[in-house]
């Protein structure tokens, strides 16, 4: 009996939650839009957007709905622009702007304010605020 009901309330606890599932979006020519990871309707771990060309647009994490960790960025010539680290869905640790695959710039965010900008890698290296 005792058996019984811890599987019954296993069932009930596991059974009725949804699962972690794969999403797809897709633009009105049938190009892909966006894909990435569901948990209860939250977007979660690691998504991919695209251009309507079919050319990626930017990817990264989430965590319940809020971008995290970093995040890449992408021009329609498929070349990374930014790289960018995000908390709770602002930047918020370095970015990293790109021209032509070099870096241009660094830059220094908390919570979504930018606080310092390097523009070589001799400054950045030099400042004992990084």
């Amino acid at each position: 009996m005792v058996k019984g009901l811890f599987f019954l309330v296993l069932i009930t606890v596991f059974g009725t939650s949804e699962q972690k599932k794969y999403s797809k979006n897709y633009f009105p020519n049938g190009n892909i839009q966006s894909e990435g990871w569901l948990n209860q309707n939250d977007k979660v771990d690691y998504w991919f957007y695209y251009y309507e060309n079919g050319s990626k647009k930017e990817e990264g994490h989430y965590l319940k709905n809020h971008k995290e960790k970093w995040w890449i960025y992408y021009n329609v010539e498929k070349e990374i622009i930014r790289k960018t680290e995000y908390k709770n869905d602002k930047p918020d640790g370095l970015s990293i702007v790109y021209k032509s695959g070099n870096i241009i710039k660094a830059e220094k965010y908390k919570m979504g304010i930018k606080i310092n900008e390097w523009n070589t890698l001799l400054d950045y290296q030099k400042d004992p605020n990084k």
